[in-house]
């Protein structure tokens, strides 16, 4: 038959899948198999062909034999790569093939038929800067090293919904549309709610507290959270998904306590996504030979601008800035947490950061720059605690004897803060003379504050930014590359 006799069939009638290309194995061999995916690359040597397809199990070889399929052996080669296909055949061992086994296609179903060119190759061997990769985020998505970030996402929050109900946490959710910022401020997304003014909720605080007042005792939420910051670096997003907890007759070390659990538990799980790993570090190897060439074309563009420079400078002239060379990527390796987590109070971090030669005193929030001194003496993770009770929101504890700090803390990995959270007031006195001292009124707050007359036990609590802690476990460079669709001040769509 020719090739013109095989064409596209878009209906996928009886056709299923039958096994994911990770699921065949030793016990496949001289099965009939049906997978479906991608063609990720094809090489065409005439009378055999090589076609890697690829699924989110992996990539497997199909070798096609034109004496056998005839015209379909013509149509099928001739799809552009990223074109969709189902493949029927026997699972056959062989040695030279990648994985050890190939597959001998009985029949080929073509369903659809990739444009050229591809605006971001998957399996081209090149160089993408992050704003290319994320407009056509739909093709980035499909290479294994990208796939493999989210798979390890999936599995470190799987691992902290087990854990939170292993100790005992309900699972809640809370609104997302809101009548009254949770902080105060000016960081909030204005929603129009049919005749009234609303907001998108930046954390749901206020609510987690409200169930500790109806006696849930233990709650924990993930879901988004909206933050209208104008902030523009790798480490911010403008929409994320928190972690949240709260905790009844509790304190901020019961809570710390939990949440060191938690990261043990996540990282542990994280740790063992051994095959996304090295889904991941093969994709850095292939990134960092592609960044020897690019700085060495930088190395030789330099030196031209040097010497131009030379030129400039002996005329006067105001010279060219040499252009950066592009870091390599590390390895990934995830090892689980080791020891307890230091709890270091804010006064001791405000003492290594003034020796580190940053100019901060008590009161102030620790910068990037003090961060950075600090995370050289805790570079892993930390908690710092006993915050100023004057740069913490308004449902903070203070500590009785020393108001002017409180039992608040965050959770650090290096420089980068991940979790925050404290033990939150319960006396309704303190609250409304708290939340007036903000500036804010105390009725615009009813729904919140009413539990709190007819009797709230202590309670305790935090947020753990998903994104970020995905961050520190996979060194990405930049949050939004563990975020499918990110969301900041620059991006909304798609």
């Amino acid at each position: 038959m020719s090739s013109d006799e095989f064409k596209l069939d878009k209906a996928l009638g009886k056709w299923r899948r039958s096994h994911y290309t990770n699921e065949i194995w030793k016990y496949s061999f001289g099965k009939v198999v049906t997978v479906g995916g991608w063609i990720h690359d094809v090489r065409n040597l005439g009378g055999v062909a090589f076609l890697q397809l690829r699924d989110r199990g992996g990539i497997v070889q199909v070798t096609l034999e034109k004496q056998e399929l005839s015209g379909m052996f013509e149509a099928v080669t001739k799809l552009p790569r990223e074109s969709v296909i189902m493949v029927r055949g026997t699972v056959k061992e062989n040695p030279r093939a990648p994985r050890g086994f190939e597959i001998i296609p009985e029949d080929i179903k073509m369903l659809s038929e990739a444009s050229v060119p591809l605006p971001l190759g998957v399996s081209d061997k090149v160089f993408a800067e992050l704003d290319t990769r994320l407009d056509n985020r739909f093709l980035d998505l499909r290479k294994r090293e990208i796939h493999s970030l989210f798979k390890i996402k999936h599995e470190v929050l799987d691992a902290v919904i087990m854990g939170l109900s292993n100790l005992g946490f309900l699972q809640v959710n809370t609104p997302k549309i809101v009548a009254t910022a949770t902080e105060g401020g000016t960081e909030l997304f204005g929603v129009k709610y049919f005749d009234k003014d609303a907001f998108l909720n930046q954390s749901p605080q206020l609510f987690k507290q409200i169930l500790m007042g109806a006696g849930f005792d233990k709650v924990f939420e993930i879901g988004p959270a909206f933050r209208a910051e104008e902030h523009d670096t790798v480490r911010h997003l403008n929409e994320f998904v928190s972690i949240d907890i709260e905790m009844s007759f509790a304190d901020e070390t019961d809570v710390m306590d939990v949440l060191e659990k938690i990261i043990r538990f996540s990282v542990s799980s994280a740790a063992s996504c051994k095959a996304e790993i090295e889904e991941i570090n093969q994709g850095r190897r292939m990134l960092n030979k592609l960044l020897n060439k690019v700085n060495m074309n930088i190395a030789g563009v330099n030196k031209r601008i040097k010497k131009e420079n030379q030129k400039l400078k002996a005329k006067g002239l105001e010279t060219r800035p040499l252009l950066k060379t592009k870091d390599k990527f590390e390895m990934l390796e995830i090892t689980p947490v080791e020891g307890k987590v230091p709890r270091v109070r804010y006064s001791e971090c405000i003492d290594i950061a003034r020796k580190g030669g940053v100019d901060v005193k008590f009161g102030d929030d620790l910068s990037m720059e003090a961060m950075k001194v600090i995370a050289k003496v805790y570079p892993s993770y930390h908690f710092i605690t006993q915050w100023p009770t004057s740069i913490k929101p308004f449902y903070v504890q203070p500590y009785e004897d020393e108001p002017e700090v409180c039992r608040a803390f965050d959770l650090n990995y290096g420089e980068k803060e991940i979790t925050s959270g404290a033990q939150r007031v319960h006396d309704i006195s303190l609250l409304e003379s708290n939340i007036a001292g903000m500036g804010l009124d105390p009725e615009d707050f009813q729904f919140y504050l009413d539990p709190f007359r007819y009797g709230m036990p202590p309670h305790a609590g935090w947020g753990l930014g998903l994104e970020r802690l995905v961050m520190v476990l996979t060194g990405v460079r930049n949050v939004r590359e563990v975020v499918l669709f990110p969301r900041d001040r620059y991006r909304l769509v798609p």
